[in-house]
């Protein structure tokens, strides 16, 4: 019972985590200022990072250990991406 209610509330936290998200980028994706196209192609970046790491905590818990090194694998090359979008505007 209580491993079910866990459960559910952590499937409620990654859906609001990644429907938050979403509307970040579709904000910064789809409005006038074409600058911010660049914020919301890295916010769409950070939403696939976020949902492999959420992917690989489930994978994990349920045991499938080669989803869960290809989601952190995943993840990792995402954050690698993030870090590098974040130097290019710093320089």
């Amino acid at each position: 019972m209580k491993k079910e209610a866990l459960s559910k509330k952590w499937n409620t936290f990654r859906t609001i985590t990644l429907v938050i998200i979403l509307f970040i980028y579709i904000r910064y994706l789809f409005d006038e200022d074409p600058t911010n196209d660049r914020i919301g192609w890295s916010v769409m970046i950070l939403f696939w990072t976020f949902k492999g790491l959420f992917d690989a905590i489930e994978d994990k818990n349920k045991g499938n250990k080669k989803s869960m090194v290809a989601n952190i694998v995943f993840v990792m090359a995402g954050c690698g991406v993030l870090l590098w979008q974040g130097i290019q505007v710093i320089f």
